[in-house]
């Protein structure tokens, strides 16, 4: 079945949309379509958070969260080699623009694995476009992709799970809790993911200001 890249560019919605109608008719081969669609539209920079609920609908939290983990995290991958290499300058030539970035880079080599983990629970910077971007800083390799894969981890659960509710909600299928227990439990997982994100937030703001000051 055609991928159709450059639909994604000219529709993203109705294209994300052709591939979860595609994966349901696909049976058990669905899964490894999506992870290859959702692999590619991270690689794109393309916004993922419709295909992070669908996998929730399609799969299941379970199924849904580890598909989307996998390919995320192959996504990063590609694009931190891509933008360390390929598109070095022009990534270089981008982050003038963007002097949070140049801060960070000013620690992140030395606390690699514990600053991607707070950049990736925190909402500084989006998920896919900011993977260009780590690519020319001084982090390396390893603490970056641990640091993606754990930071992702939360968020990518939330959305998930969203998507399910959404499913359960949508076939009538809430047979053990009221639809209110489940969207109660979304509100408080929810309002957790917010308090980790202020706080990561937070250590980051006072590591930047920390350096800043030993510059000095």
């Amino acid at each position: 079945m055609s991928l159709g890249i450059s639909n994604f560019f000219d529709d993203p919605k109705s294209s994300m949309e052709q591939v979860v109608n595609s994966v349901q008719a696909m049976g058990p081969i669905g899964l490894v379509y999506f992870g290859f669609v959702y692999t590619i539209a991270e690689i794109l920079a393309l916004p993922a958070i419709p295909l992070t609920a669908s996998a929730g609908y399609l799969f299941g939290v379970v199924q849904g969260t580890a598909i989307v983990l996998l390919s995320a995290s192959i996504a990063a991958a590609c694009s931190f080699l891509i933008g360390r290499t390929f598109l070095r300058s022009y990534v270089e030539k981008v982050l003038e623009n963007y002097p949070e970035f140049k801060r960070i880079d000013k620690v992140i080599g030395q606390e690699g694995f514990k600053l991607m983990l707070l950049l990736r629970l925190s909402p500084i910077f989006p998920f896919a476009l900011s993977n260009y971007f780590y690519g020319v800083t001084s982090v390396k390799f390893w603490p970056y992709f641990w640091g993606t894969f754990f930071g992702f981890f939360p968020g990518t659960i939330a959305y998930v799970y969203t998507g399910q509710l959404g499913a359960k909600l949508s076939l009538g299928d809430i047979s053990h809790e009221p639809w209110y227990i489940y969207a109660g439990g979304l509100l408080i997982f929810t309002m957790f993911l917010k308090f980790i994100a202020d706080t990561a937030t937070g250590v980051i703001r006072k590591m930047e200001e920390s350096n800043d000051s030993n510059d000095e």
